[in-house]
């Protein structure tokens, strides 16, 4: 043997004498990891069982979705058994039932969902209704109470150009837009000379309703509403 091919020979020996991994003294090392031997080499798939039957269920959606309603789907159905279309060719009596059936289920299900928004519309517009009839009045006697309480501050005012005699006006909120018109005779400017009054006052010729119940926003007199 060469000196060259008896260096390499121990050399190679030598590597083999201090070597500790896994594959030392295996006579035929496997190419895949060893971790690997325990995984699963392959995917089980699963048998698909849909049946012609269930296809033509899925079709329903899609010819309820176009609008057929249950004598054109009987005709549609008929039409495809009579020409022996491919997944009606098998249909026996109690197949063609069962998807008649589920067809007017489909339809059913539909005008009853169509009926409960119609009801609870209905009911949201009547609700809506009762309450801003509630706030209607609400408002009205609120401005009738706070009228006659001006009527009554004003008779005992001091205030130039106020009329005092206030029994034969009338205290309907309905009314208000003439009535508030022969309060005031003229003279020096009322907001200077009785705060107590002309307080009320300010409040009644508000725009805005909420002020007449100390509130301030419409959120606040909603509120109020629904909790008196």
């Amino acid at each position: 043997m060469s000196k060259r091919y008896k260096d390499i020979w121990i050399n190679k020996s030598s590597e083999n004498m201090y070597s500790s991994h896994k594959q030392v003294g295996r006579s035929r090392v496997n190419k895949v990891r060893e971790g690997l031997k325990t995984k699963k080499t392959h995917v089980q798939h699963k048998k698909n069982n849909v049946t012609g039957l269930d296809k033509l269920f899925l079709l329903q959606k899609d010819l309820f979705r176009d609008g057929l309603n249950l004598n054109e789907y009987v005709d549609y159905l008929t039409d495809k058994i009579d020409k022996k279309n491919y997944y009606y060719r098998g249909l026996n009596s109690d197949n063609i039932d069962a998807l008649k059936k589920r067809y007017g289920d489909l339809i059913e299900k539909e005008n009853m969902e169509y009926n409960r928004i119609g009801d609870e519309k209905a009911l949201n517009r009547k609700r809506r209704k009762q309450f801003r009839e509630k706030r209607r009045k609400l408002v009205y006697e609120k401005r009738r109470e706070l009228i006659g309480e001006l009527f009554k501050n004003m008779k005992s005012s001091n205030s130039i150009g106020v009329l005092r005699n206030t029994e034969l006006l009338s205290d309907d909120p309905d009314r208000w837009t003439e009535t508030k018109k022969t309060l005031f005779s003229g003279g020096r400017y009322i907001e200077t000379q009785d705060k107590k009054w002309n307080k009320v006052y300010s409040v009644i010729v508000s725009p805005l309703s909420c002020h007449l119940f100390n509130l301030h926003s419409y959120e606040g007199m909603n509120r109020y509403v629904f909790e008196n």
